[in-house]
């Protein structure tokens, strides 16, 4: 900036000839799995438990936060996708950049081929982040019906991956992906895309990847469609897959 059957009927009693003769039932030792199935079966069971411990302590001891649900859901003014009176698909451009200007926590704005990028002076809502290296906000725009459509906003935020489900509950589908390191400064990891009705969140993960940091993780928000282009592999999911916190998981692994 992605299954049930019913009998009904009155039973009918059955008389045996070996009616009143208890059976006499043979114990049998069940049968043992191998201690290498049984090892794995029970890692994979630790992690999942694990990841929903983390949910149930997320949802028992906090609430949704009143601000955060009001920047991520519709409002009666502006029907989502929606930031700021933008609109992916229907603002155009020269109405956003308008909107941008007339803002007096904006800093400043670039436009360049595609995209308008701002930075924030310190004034803007607590929600939403200074940290961005690149931008603070960006919205890209194309041609739609002959005129210049924001077709996307992206918004650095300090809300943590874990506020964002407390808020909106469980995402639609989720995209993994890969970052492979383009230069020393940059560090191996993934990014986690949570997809919901009218926007996306998305967290950039450093490895080794764990639970808490990734509950903890602060999101990007992304209203419409962005072009999220990373250098590395790509994985379309309905729930985090068991190998997600391993050390030898994709994008962690060394080699």
């Amino acid at each position: 900036m992605a299954v049930s059957r019913t009998f009904t009927g009155k039973a009918q009693p059955i008389h045996h000839p070996t009616a009143g003769f208890a059976p006499r039932v043979v114990a049998r030792p069940l049968p043992r799995l191998s201690l290498s199935l049984d090892l794995g079966m029970r890692l994979t069971l630790l992690l999942f438990a694990v990841f929903a411990l983390g949910v149930t302590l997320l949802r028992g001891v906090s609430s949704p936060n009143t601000d955060i649900q009001a920047l991520l859901t519709a409002s009666a003014d502006c029907a989502a996708p929606c930031w700021n009176g933008i609109q992916p698909a229907r603002t155009t451009v020269e109405d956003a950049v308008s909107l941008l200007a007339a803002d007096p926590s904006v800093a400043d704005y670039q436009m360049t081929p595609g995209k308008i990028s701002w930075w924030w002076n310190g004034d803007q809502p607590a929600l939403l982040s200074t940290s961005g290296r690149a931008f603070h906000g960006r919205m890209e725009y194309e041609s739609v019906d002959g005129e210049d459509r924001i077709t996307s906003i992206v918004l650095a935020s300090t809300i943590a991956l874990g506020d964002v489900q407390l808020t909106l509950g469980d995402p639609d589908s989720i995209t993994l992906h890969t970052v492979r390191p383009q230069d020393a400064a940059q560090r191996a990891g993934a990014v986690y895309v949570a997809h919901y009705d009218t926007l996306s969140v998305f967290a950039v993960l450093d490895c080794p990847m764990n639970v808490e940091d990734f509950w903890k993780s602060p999101v990007y928000i992304a209203f419409g469609t962005p072009a999220l282009i990373f250098e590395g592999d790509t994985y379309q999911v309905g729930s985090l897959p068991e190998w997600f916190f391993r050390d030898q998981a994709p994008g962690c692994a060394a080699g």
